[in-house]
């Protein structure tokens, strides 16, 4: 059975480690071996994220998700 878990409070920080490192692997072998990014455009991401929630789906399958956050946990 899946279960939907808060990075922040369900997963250890050597779990999100091992399957933050597993799924970036995978996002550049997806995209043809090459991820490129500036760090101004990851900060802009990660202020963003301030309004919005990521979730992990765990089961067969891992999947990350982002929604908006709910407004009683703003």
């Amino acid at each position: 059975m899946s279960n939907i878990l808060n990075l922040s409070s369900h997963t250890t920080d050597e779990d999100l480690k091992h399957l933050t490192t597993l799924l970036l692997y995978h996002l550049v072998e997806q995209n043809g071996g090459q991820v490129q990014f500036k760090l101004e455009d990851a900060h802009r991401v990660r202020e963003n994220l301030a309004t919005k929630m990521v979730q992990m789906q765990v089961g067969d399958e891992v999947r990350l998700k982002i929604i908006n956050r709910l407004p009683e946990l703003s």
